[in-house]
């Protein structure tokens, strides 16, 4: 009889624990901030009389200024204006009724496309351009290239991706012009 009045102590002292141990985990759990760690993003943790940034040297490389200087000739002429270095996020956006909506704005958060052309007055996009990186064995293609293509079709933008040393002809370039319902 003494092991039986043991026994049942012995489980009401493991419960008991076990409920407490519970709790504290709930409570532990419940006390943390949804997204991860807060930063402060005051002036007080840096010395903002000594930032380490500096201006960069060109914006565009060697490749990309060939491409920039060569559709700039070819629409002179035309209603249209030539930026380079626009981030995707300022020229697609998400359908309202997209399913997986993070994730799709997840793989336009950072990227950018090299040149984007642009009818003038109104700077509608019309000519999405990424400049070819240089590859030793020409088979070798830019990996977000597939991703950029399906995206401006998606989002209903002419896409060219050019290679520094073929360049398109101008005739080429008018003609994604026109196509996009744009008098070029």
């Amino acid at each position: 009889m003494l092991q039986l009045v043991g026994a049942i102590i012995l489980i009401v002292a493991a419960k008991l624990t076990f409920d407490i141990i519970r709790e504290q985990i709930k409570v532990t759990k419940q006390s943390k901030p949804k997204g991860g760690q807060i930063i402060d993003l005051s002036e007080n943790w840096v010395d903002i009389n000594n930032l380490p940034y500096r201006k960069r040297d060109q914006l565009l490389n060697a490749r990309e200024m060939v491409v920039y200087n060569a559709i700039g000739n070819i629409i002179s002429s035309l209603p249209f204006a030539v930026y380079p270095k626009v981030r995707l996020a300022d020229i697609i956006q998400l359908a309202p009724d997209a399913p997986n909506r993070q994730e799709h704005v997840e793989r336009i958060k950072e990227r950018s496309v090299d040149l984007l052309v642009c009818h003038v007055p109104d700077l509608t996009p019309a000519l999405v351009i990424q400049v070819e990186p240089p590859s030793a064995d020409g088979k070798r293609k830019y990996r977000g290239e597939r991703f950029m293509r399906q995206a401006m079709q998606a989002a209903g933008i002419a896409y060219l991706n050019i290679n520094p040393n073929q360049l398109p002809e101008p005739e080429e370039i008018k003609r994604l012009l026109a196509q996009e319902d744009v008098q070029a």
